[in-house]
């Protein structure tokens, strides 16, 4: 526009209210373009999402980040051996016996312990229905998940300090003479190199 001989910006001759909408208008071109950028980021991050609606590929995302989120947490839940003895029982039993529980036993590796466990786990009544053992540098820990098979005479507190005392036995039944078993960590059995 042009006032006085002088070319003006189209803005300096609006009217404020032009201008607020102009403003207005602007600003939300550059939102629609950030979102439309990061549901192209979504897009790309997503298998088959490419052909996928806006409604739907956020529904997707949910669902992907949900099980994300169940991942995260077994990962984040690892079993990995403690440098002291532990030994846990926790679980919910079913009413009139015949549930289960879940017990884990941290100490120093050595020969037959799992088959200390397994006694242990018969000595209280109970049986191993799932197990999950980690051993690094002489360390272990094992995750059992037992079924109690004391009928309904046999559950609730009396059943988990049954299975807690008999493997807490397998642990002081060898708690001195641990680290003869112990085995060698990987850096001692290559040896260093000096140059």
């Amino acid at each position: 526009m042009e006032r006085d001989g002088a070319v003006l910006p189209a803005t300096a001759s609006c009217s404020p209210a032009t201008r607020s909408c102009r403003s207005h208008s602007e600003a939300e071109r550059k939102r629609r373009q950030r979102i439309n950028g990061h549901l192209a980021t979504l897009r790309s991050l997503l298998p088959a999402a490419a052909k996928m609606d806006k409604a739907t590929l956020l529904g997707e995302v949910v669902r992907h980040v949900r099980e994300l989120r169940v991942r995260a947490d077994d990962v984040s839940n690892p079993a990995v051996p403690d440098e002291g003895d532990d030994v846990g029982v926790e679980g919910e039993e079913a009413a009139g016996g015949g549930g289960r529980v879940r017990a884990w036993v941290c100490c120093a590796d050595r020969p037959g312990l799992m088959s200390e466990l397994s006694r242990a786990v018969g000595s209280a009544r109970a049986r191993a229905v799932r197990a999950e053992m980690t051993t690094i540098g002489g360390r272990t820990r094992s995750v059992l998940e037992l079924e109690l098979l004391g009928g309904p005479a046999f559950a609730g507190v009396e059943a988990r300090s049954a299975i807690q005392t008999a493997l807490r036995e397998v642990l002081l039944t060898h708690g001195g003479s641990a680290d003869r078993f112990k085995r060698q960590r990987m850096s001692s059995l290559f040896g260093t190199a000096t140059l």
